[in-house]
């Protein structure tokens, strides 16, 4: 499936689990928050293009996989 009919994640993802983020380090006074944040979107981007190559395949997938299991489990 070429990237431009690719689902788009819902509008600012990004931006919603950053200002997740920062109200929870604003609670807690730790920075771990915000760097799961960004260590999380650094590993969605990685496996974009493995995602592109296999929806390209024609391989079709009904079910899902748990990101944590994908990514898995976060300091």
């Amino acid at each position: 499936m070429p990237l431009e009919h690719a689902p788009a994640p819902p509008a600012p993802a990004f931006e919603r689990d950053w200002a997740k983020a920062m109200e929870d380090s604003r609670h807690s006074y730790s920075l771990t928050p915000l760097h799961d944040v960004v260590r999380t979107w650094q590993l969605r981007l990685a496996a974009a293009p493995a995602v592109d190559a296999y929806m390209d395949s024609g391989r079709d997938e009904s079910g899902f996989v748990d990101l944590d299991d994908v990514l898995g489990t976060r300091p």
